[in-house]
């Protein structure tokens, strides 16, 4: 039916409902399929992935996602992975992945929902901050904002040049295209490195291209 389903062993196949740090887990690593092979359907993934986070796990009183989905076993109590441990925790999971997703998107509704896992989580962290190292990653995203990069028609010399690059702050969009503020006005030929939507001139040299990169 479409439900994510998780197991911890290999055997027989998933047959548990996957938990809020799953569904935040594929939300991030859709969004990097994307990035990495230029295949719009990843991103649509990532998208339905998101709706399906926000629908199931999250907690419209206080914000954050809830452990369990409002589908599964009902309990005394619904926990929510603040923390993160030896893995990241859902709600910091939740927060990268949504703030990426809306850089990607355009949708804001994703920024808010991310906006509110850090007013939740974020006296913890400033508090505790070697308890919440992913969470820290979502609060550097919030607050320096996410850089955008688009590499329009068939440039394979320009993907490569941002694919190489080390740009922790940035998504990427290449390859086929897919609803977002990100290629609209967008000529194929020409890379484009933007903040809020709002770009540098376009750089169809490699050399022009990689300068711009250098500060993102």
């Amino acid at each position: 039916d479409g439900r994510w389903q998780r197991s911890w062993q290999t055997d027989g196949g998933a047959r548990h409902l996957a938990y809020a740090a799953d569904h935040a887990a594929l939300v991030d690593a859709f969004t990097r399929l994307g990035e990495a092979t230029g295949e719009a359907r990843w991103i649509a993934a990532a998208t339905d992935t998101a709706d399906a986070l926000l629908d199931l796990f999250w907690d419209p009183q206080r914000g954050g996602v809830f452990t369990t989905g409002s589908d599964a076993e009902r309990l005394i109590a619904r926990n929510k992975d603040l923390m993160d441990n030896a893995s990241p925790g859902a709600n910091s999971l939740a927060a990268v992945g949504l703030l990426r997703l809306a850089a990607l998107t355009g949708e804001q509704r994703y920024r808010n929902h991310a906006d509110q896992v850090l007013r939740l989580a974020g006296p913890l962290a400033a508090r505790h901050p070697t308890a919440f190292g992913f969470l820290l990653v979502a609060v550097d995203l919030a607050t320096h904002g996410v850089d955008e990069i688009v590499v329009a028609g068939d440039r394979p010399d320009l993907v490569e040049i941002a694919q190489q690059a080390f740009l922790p702050r940035a998504v990427l969009a290449w390859g086929e295209r897919y609803d977002s503020p990100l290629w609209e006005g967008r000529a194929d030929g020409a890379a484009y490195v933007c903040r809020g939507y709002a770009c540098n001139l376009p750089a169809a040299d490699p050399a022009t291209f990689a300068a711009q990169l250098a500060p993102a």
